[in-house]
């Protein structure tokens, strides 16, 4: 049995239902983006419900790197910018903030090609450096957090996900998003110190979510990335964008939308089980456009996604699962520049050159994939063991 498992109570089934609107869009056409944004907040009772005349809010795109539009690893520059609007036309005071793993967030917004709308609508750059302690109760794994001291500053937090797969946590949507407000290299050391439990890791990632909570999460999946997300995946065009208050219900319906089991999506099972959101069905109310097509059948998985998640890390055959099932990071030596990007930042110092080749130590390895994540020339490689390829086939 899983470690985790979507758990109902007498108390939730009575609770009110969160609300999802998914709607259609096609394209990053500004006058339809706009249209299908205004119809799915509305859903929610219009972004006027959340956002205030004189607010101070802040706009939580993804970030990962630089990277144009056509590329799906940041949230669209099109897609920001409607929303922008839409908050500044409900008397919004604007700002724009993120933690980058890799360089600079002004160089990384004005290279995804930010510049333009930051500048017409007079949003602020807040980049986050300073940190503050976060403490939690005793029932939550981790008793403090160090989080970005500049994301507690405003009205209102609008989450701006993209709709990516992730080699470590098979989706990153809205809970995942907010990593963004850990600083800098701590990201790394929360890979490290969650290690090959990934359950540990979503439990921070929701750890995060419930200090942070958003007032609305808006996913641009209208062209989304399929395969070995968050940076070398390939493109796919859903054609939707989805909103909700409640995170953990709006990326449970976007992991059905996908195609995915909800038990694979680590952060919805951890955070309902924390009473922190709904994943269950029942107790999400979805509205919007009917969704001919959906779920998909064809989205690709990141070769990552195995059955690893299942077993607690104390399992005994957890090891034999880590060798011949877990996927695993490789350099491909032709298309390494030699940087140093993924030695430098690799959590447990896997990585190491020899002979003027960079190589992976796969016992030192803790298949948080940060090295893919961060390479810029598609040089890592995800292999997958011999049995765990055999399983995959088998499923199909």
């Amino acid at each position: 049995m899983p470690a985790f498992t979507v758990r109902a109570s007498r108390a939730r089934k009575k609770a009110m239902k969160s609300t999802v609107s998914i709607r259609k869009c096609g394209d990053y056409d500004p006058a339809r983006v706009t249209a299908v944004l205004h119809a799915v907040t509305d859903d929610l009772g219009g972004l006027g419900s959340f956002v205030k005349r004189g607010d101070r809010v802040l706009l939580k795109p993804n970030l990962l790197k630089s990277a144009g539009p056509e590329e799906a690893v940041v949230t669209h520059p099109a897609f920001v910018e409607a929303v922008g609007c839409m908050a500044k036309d409900c008397g919004a005071e604007l700002f724009l903030g993120d933690s980058p793993p890799l360089g600079k967030l002004a160089r990384v917004a004005s290279k995804s090609g930010y510049d333009p709308f930051m500048k017409k609508l007079n949003i602020r750059m807040v980049p986050f450096s300073e940190k503050t302690t976060v403490e939690f109760p005793d029932r939550r794994l981790f008793r403090r957090l160090d989080l970005a001291k500049e994301i507690f500053d405003f009205d209102l937090v609008v989450n701006l996900p993209k709709l990516k797969t992730h080699c470590q946590m098979v989706l990153t949507l809205a809970v995942k998003n907010l990593f963004g407000a850990i600083v800098g290299s701590d990201k790394a050391g929360w890979h490290l110190r969650a290690g090959k439990d990934f359950d540990s890791f979503a439990t921070v990632l929701v750890q995060i979510y419930e200090k942070i909570r958003p007032g609305i999460s808006i996913v641009d999946g209208i062209l989304g990335m399929e395969g070995n997300g968050p940076n070398a995946g390939v493109p796919r065009r859903v054609g939707v964008i989805a909103a909700s208050s409640d995170a953990v219900a709006l990326d449970a319906e976007v992991c059905r939308l996908v195609g995915f089991p909800l038990e694979s999506l680590r952060t919805c099972v951890i955070a309902q089980n924390l009473g922190l959101g709904t994943a269950e069905r029942g107790m999400i109310e979805r509205v919007g456009d009917e969704l001919n097509g959906f779920p998909l059948t064809d989205f690709k998985a990141p070769k990552s996604m195995t059955m690893a998640w299942n077993l607690s890390s104390r399992n005994p055959i957890r090891k034999f699962l880590e060798n011949h099932l877990i996927t695993k990071p490789d350099i491909d030596a032709s298309s390494c520049k030699n940087c140093g990007i993924c030695m430098k930042h690799c959590p447990p110092q896997a990585i190491s050159e020899r002979k003027g080749v960079m190589v992976v130590d796969r016992g030192k390895c803790i298949s948080c994939f940060c090295c893919h994540e961060l390479c810029s020339n598609e040089a890592i490689r995800i292999v997958q063991p011999f049995l765990g390829r055999c399983i995959s086939a088998i499923s199909r």
